[in-house]
């Protein structure tokens, strides 16, 4: 089996200056992790750091490479992929590797009709510019196939060339990368994971700037069916594939806690309430397992708990920051990345969600802090966060349930 080569390129960590080691060593780091949940612990594989560049060696035949480009796809802080061939750094040797590379290229894909030499320059072995390079290794391709046409801009087949001073790089196919910053080079955070499309895609967001997130979900049992807990707990998977380790998910067992509230306050209340009691048991949890800031999947005025004013309600009862990666989103942008994270059809299984449990048709848009802190006088709070604290379940999907 020959041993494949992937070349990685970045573009957000390469404008961090003095701190871009830091997160080259991270991206590193988690493109070495995933592989090896992908083919094992003790995978031969090999990852290594090079100027500009990360590079992935691995004895992989076709059908393994294709995993391994499946499972880059969700490294977040890559821009894009390519696989590579290694050749001495001689022009002649160039020019001959990359005619075999565009033959190869050619043969998977038919002829194009426009082509472009792509090259790039890390080391200056050669006293020719980039330009120059180009012209001399296009110009060897173009005397072997002298119909095709040299189109700068979109031409249908690209072939690249990395210059290096002992071994160079040649490519032919770019896959692109989710891009972002790698997880890991930002604090942890806890998301409040539904059911719903929402949630998911408010935590890829997050994932994208860095930050490893662990998950909360709030259960409605005994008044809801299982339903909406398993959804939660596929979703968690599904976005678990973005992270470098799976993170756990903790259930708090909340329908106890929903009608308790139910039973003594205003109907047109209770969805903030129950939202306020989320919030503090969150932060509890938050500041167990050292989260710096909670995750909602909440957008602005997209439901009548997420107006401006019932948003200042609810966040008035955490002393952590709460993030909002899709506040400004619209429901069919959200909708266009659960297609695009395949979440979607996840999401939209039927199952009941537990923060509509003993509400009104048509709850209160325009909440205040002290309404809210009126209606709480009737049970009590404290004593409600400490039950569910007690009664919380994690598990990370590997292992079987166990309580903590």
């Amino acid at each position: 089996m020959n041993t494949a080569l992937l070349m990685i390129r970045y573009h957000e960590i390469a404008l961090k200056g003095g701190k871009r080691p830091v997160f080259e060593k991270q991206l590193a780091r988690n493109i070495d992790k995933m592989l090896k949940r992908t083919f094992g612990s003790d995978a031969p594989i090999k990852v290594l750091r090079q100027t500009g560049r990360i590079l992935v060696e691995a004895p992989w035949d076709d059908e393994n490479q294709a995993k391994a480009q499946q499972t880059l796809e969700k490294v977040f802080g890559i821009s894009s992929f390519s696989p590579m061939r290694k050749v001495d750094t001689h022009i002649e040797t160039i020019k001959t590797a990359a005619l075999e590379e565009f033959q190869k290229a050619i043969a998977a894909h038919g002829m194009p009709k426009t082509f472009r030499v792509q090259t790039r320059r890390s080391d200056k072995v050669f006293p020719e510019s980039s330009t120059d390079l180009d012209r001399i290794f296009g110009s060897h391709l173009h005397a072997a196939f002298p119909d095709l046409q040299v189109e700068l801009k979109k031409p249908e087949l690209r072939l690249g060339i990395e210059i290096r001073r002992n071994q160079s790089y040649i490519w032919s196919q770019k896959f692109p990368g989710p891009g972002g910053l790698p997880v890991g080079s930002n604090g942890k955070l806890l998301a409040l994971m539904s059911g719903g499309i929402d949630s998911p895609i408010a935590v890829l967001q997050i994932l994208k700037r860095g930050s490893p997130v662990r998950f909360i979900h709030f259960d409605g049992a005994p008044f809801v069916g299982p339903e909406s807990r398993e959804k939660a707990e596929d979703l968690v998977r599904l976005v678990n594939q973005y992270q470098p380790a799976p993170e756990r998910m903790h259930t708090i067992a909340f329908g106890k806690i929903q009608e308790k509230i139910a039973l003594v306050t205003d109907a047109k209340m209770r969805t903030v309430l129950y939202r306020r009691m989320m919030m503090r048991i969150s932060c509890r949890i938050a500041r167990r397992i050292k989260a710096l800031a909670l995750v909602t999947g909440e957008a602005l005025g997209q439901v009548a708990s997420q107006t401006l004013e019932n948003l200042v309600t609810i966040d008035r009862v955490s002393d952590l920051p709460i993030l909002r990666p899709l506040i400004a989103y619209d429901k069919s942008e959200i909708i266009a990345l659960a297609h695009h994270f395949k979440t979607f059809d996840t999401s939209v299984r039927e199952a009941a969600d537990c923060c509509t449990l003993f509400g009104d048709r048509h709850p209160t848009i325009y909440s205040t802090p002290a309404e809210a802190e009126e209606q709480e006088k009737n049970f009590d709070v404290e004593a409600l966060v400490n039950e569910a604290c007690e009664k919380i379940e994690s598990w990370t999907f590997q292992d079987s349930r166990h309580n903590s």
